[in-house]
């Protein structure tokens, strides 16, 4: 099977919901340290670095909550930084999603597996994990921050709810 062909069934499953079947493939390498090779030297995840070799783990009471970006099924997605002051310039994304209310709706595995497909991942068209972690019954998603807003907002309005080939490039 060619690796195109491959591509194009992971993402029709994925955007179908249909993620108990999907492998991870992926031709990103993700060493132990934690990094993706294309953002490896930016500021945020300097930052991450930082916390992690300094305090061994990183968790949530290292972050401080600005406001709230957005909601979806999954969770909420909060704009965030480090409360090092230090690194008070990082802005985060961070996804946090109730594990006890998804496992009674049935969710639980299709939030474990949105984490393993951001953890997989390294492009640079696609939002970065920073990190993960656990607090309580939530498990945080940090991310990278995308001040441009939500893709599906931004999709619907669209015309047609559809992105021409200029506005996708």
């Amino acid at each position: 099977m060619d690796s195109e062909h491959d591509t194009r069934s992971w993402i029709s499953d994925v955007s179908f919901g249909s993620f108990s079947s999907v492998s991870l493939r992926s031709s990103a390498r993700v060493n132990v340290a934690g990094h993706k090779p294309h953002k490896s030297n930016q500021t945020e995840w300097e930052a991450i670095r930082h916390i992690r070799t300094t305090a061994g783990t990183i968790g949530l009471e290292h972050f401080r909550l600005v406001r709230r970006l957005g909601s979806g099924d999954l969770g909420n997605v909060y704009l965030c930084h480090l409360r090092d002051p230090h690194s008070l310039t990082c802005l985060y994304a961070m996804k946090v999603v109730d594990r006890e209310a998804l496992a009674v709706r049935k969710k639980l595995q299709r939030a474990e597996t949105e984490k393993e497909i951001l953890r997989s991942l390294d492009h640079p068209f696609l939002p970065t994990l920073y990190a993960d972690f656990d607090a309580s019954h939530y498990s945080c998603l940090v991310m990278e921050f995308c001040p441009g807003g939500d893709l599906h907002v931004a999709r619907q309005r669209q015309p047609a709810r559809r992105f021409s080939l200029s506005s996708a490039k």
